[in-house]
């Protein structure tokens, strides 16, 4: 079935992107909604859909069944592009999540507010997200763990790693 379908889009025919969203469209749609899932970001959730659907569109040459499956690269697309529409998101409305750091005072020295989304491009994708959740949203880990299906102590550890990494660069 993935080989129909990715042989149809890469023939740019509309049939496959129906046999795409059939296939994997809940699965889409459940990632776009666990990552935009802040009552400010339920307006954008629908944006996001389509720009998913746009890039598979547009992006299908470059999947490799080699490297993996046509679901994983999907939802990989799928949560790159709902991290950066969240970031977009909090750039729009100039959040300034440095204010809700509970180790402000070294922090504060070295970092001027603004420069909180800048400072996240260091840590890997997983980590900002986590370092959205916790310091932006204050979502408590236990919501950040279940939204993430991890335990509560690896948010904990991502929490201290992302923040160590982020001293040691300054």
């Amino acid at each position: 079935m993935e080989k129909e379908i990715v042989a149809l889009l890469i023939g740019k025919d509309f049939l496959g992107l129906e046999k795409l969203i059939d296939l994997l469209g809940t699965d889409i749609v459940k990632c776009i909604r666990a990552i935009l899932n802040h009552s400010d970001e339920i307006t954008y959730r629908k944006e996001a859909e389509n720009e998913v659907f746009y890039r598979i569109w547009q992006k299908i040459d470059h999947y490799d069944a080699q490297k993996s499956s046509l679901k994983t690269w999907c939802l990989t697309l799928t949560r790159n592009i709902c991290l950066d529409k969240k970031r977009v998101i909090i750039r729009e409305r100039n959040i300034i999540p440095m204010d809700q750091l509970p180790e402000n005072t070294l922090v504060e020295d070295y970092f001027e507010k603004e420069n909180f989304l800048d400072l996240l491009k260091h840590l890997t994708e997983e980590d900002q997200l986590i370092f959205l959740k916790y310091y932006y949203y204050q979502d408590s880990p236990n919501d950040i763990a279940k939204d993430l299906k991890m335990e509560v102590s690896q948010v904990y550890n991502h929490l201290s790693r992302g923040r160590k990494k982020i001293k040691e660069l300054f």
